[in-house]
């Protein structure tokens, strides 16, 4: 017991070691300001590395917000893979936090639980104050876009606010999660059609395999990858759908007629896995997709040998590289599959505000901090945020201009620079509210190897085929927060692991009693709780 509890007192030592060192530095680094410079007031940010973000000192939309607030405004990175862990070490002392934390939407760290009990540690500020007397463009955008209720959304359940949000809204986020893209110069070349069922995609990446799509005279075509390391890219999920609703971001719960069930024990699921299976043993899904890196995939996919058939994707961008055409040029998003009794799902995400930005208890300057936030949430600065410089990268469409969507467009892009490396926007890591009509409303420019045009079109190929009933967020309770908490872990942690022994063969999807063995884990797991309460969410809404 005394080992364990000096283990965790270094732990925490460590981690306000660390936020110490590190905005220490962050200080030093920088050359004592001068004359008005030194009256300007210094907002410390905190980060989880971002990849494209070139250089937050020089970066244009930095300096326009800096420009607008008189602030001084820096920024501390922190490596990808451990910033929660150093995160939560240091809110758990409260030594040497910065002003704010940025970046960390998609993150558990902040999700409602964890922010309700940072904020009642007094690590984190209740904002609901600020915003009464300061949230100008917060409380626009809540008036604005009043049937999402976003208010709603952001409060928890004792009544406080404790983030600025990321948000945005549109068919294209609907869908983002679900798409899976094809080598189209591969298909050319073997004359085969677009897949639309399991058969026919099987199919395609048995061609794949040993027809030379590539044309080198060498067996180097790789016809189905993808990657554990970020989420949308799994080699597997966009495949459950064609067996069964998968919703992997929600606990992979079902709603049938007001009934919350889970499909990971569904006899469906075990059909879709002993397809998987059948693949894997074939060498049609690569063994790398369990153990290489993001990186490693992107760098798969852009290849100058052209080696890959198929992969997920939420978005080609996020894959293939918006600056080379040719390789954007390989890839076209497919619908999704059907499968041998007729499934057909698109998994369906319902956009949530995000926590974006959250003021830490340390900040000196909470109110500088927030009107800063607060600006970042016009609508003039969440598309320079997004889109980048203005008059020169996008401008406001003319009367008559057409969208990717067919429809009147609202912006210009004249130079995309979404996930590509550039020093003119943040890539969204601070707080945002894209209005619905400048999410993909974006004029084509005739070019089929844009991002948007392609993520459109694919999209559109998997608009309708959503279920008829989704159980998606579940919006609980302090009380039941802590109930599922580690439930809703470990169970997630356990299929994840599952479906990689059942694909691999680790685990024989063939046995009976492997599988029985595989559904009877749930109970000790705590599945019935997790249902139980889940239902109870679901009750509440109607």
């Amino acid at each position: 017991m005394m080992a364990r509890t000096m283990k965790k007192i270094k732990m925490i030592l460590a981690g306000t070691l660390v936020f110490a060192m590190l905005f220490g530095l962050a200080a030093c680094g920088r050359p004592s300001n001068t004359g008005a410079d030194a009256e300007r007031i210094t907002v410390r940010l905190a980060a989880p590395q971002h990849p494209f973000v070139e250089n937050f000192d020089t970066n244009l939309y930095k300096l326009w917000l800096e420009e607008q607030t008189g602030l001084n405004i820096e920024i501390t990175w922190l490596s990808a893979e451990d910033a929660e862990r150093i995160v939560r070490l240091g809110l758990a002392t409260g030594e040497g936090l910065p002003d704010a934390f940025v970046g960390f939407g998609q993150f558990d760290l902040f999700n409602n639980y964890n922010l309700q009990r940072f904020g009642e540690m007094g690590a984190i500020i209740p904002l609901n104050d600020l915003i009464a007397r300061y949230g100008v463009h917060l409380q626009s955008a809540w008036d604005e876009l009043a049937g999402l209720n976003l208010e709603s959304l952001m409060t928890m359940p004792n009544g406080n606010i404790y983030y600025m949000p990321s948000f945005g809204s549109s068919l294209i986020r609907r869908y983002i999660h679900n798409l899976m893209w094809v080598n189209q110069g591969w298909l050319d070349a073997l004359g085969l059609d677009v897949p639309t069922t399991t058969e026919e995609f099987r199919n395609m990446l048995y061609a794949f395999k040993t027809g030379d799509p590539n044309g080198n005279g060498i067996a180097d075509e790789i016809p189905l990858a993808g990657t554990e390391e970020f989420y949308s890219k799994h080699v597997y999920d966009f495949l459950f759908n064609a067996f069964i609703y998968n919703d992997a971001r929600h606990d992979r719960l079902l709603l049938e007629n007001g009934v919350v069930g889970f499909a990971p024990i569904r006899d469906e699921w075990r059909e879709a896995l002993k397809f998987m299976r059948g693949l894997y043993v074939d060498g049609l899904m690569s063994t790398f997709s369990f153990t290489q890196s993001n990186q490693q995939h992107i760098q798969m996919a852009n290849d100058p040998r052209d080696i890959l058939g198929a992969f997920a994707s939420p978005g080609i961008t996020f894959t293939a590289m918006q600056n080379s055409p040719e390789v954007m040029a390989r890839y076209v998003g497919i619908g999704p599959l059907m499968g041998p009794d007729g499934a057909r799902y698109s998994t369906v995400n319902i956009s949530r505000p995000r926590p974006q930005g959250v003021i830490t208890s340390a900040s000196q300057h909470p109110v500088e901090v927030f009107k800063l936030f607060d600006l970042m949430l016009s609508e003039y600065a969440s598309l320079f945020g997004r889109y980048g410089e203005p008059g020169v990268d996008w401008e406001f469409a003319a009367e008559g201009d057409i969208s990717v969507l067919g429809t009147p467009a609202t912006v210009r892009i004249i130079n995309q620079l979404w996930n590509v490396p550039n020093n003119k926007h943040l890539h969204q890591i601070v707080p945002h509210i894209l209005r619905p009509g400048y999410s993909c409303d974006s004029i084509w420019d005739f070019a089929e190897t844009d991002g948007e045009y392609m993520n459109i079109q694919a999209v559109l190929l998997h608009q309708g085929h959503g279920p008829a009933e989704t159980v998606g967020p579940l919006d609980l309770t302090g009380e039941e927060e802590e109930r599922v908490l580690h439930i809703r872990t470990d169970i997630a942690a356990y299929v994840t692991q599952s479906i990689i022994q059942f694909i691999t063969g680790q685990r024989d999807i063939y046995s009976n009693n492997a599988w029985t063995a595989y559904v009877s884990e749930f109970e000790r797991l705590g599945l019935a709780v997790l249902l139980e309460t889940a239902q109870a969410v679901v009750d509440r809404r109607n």
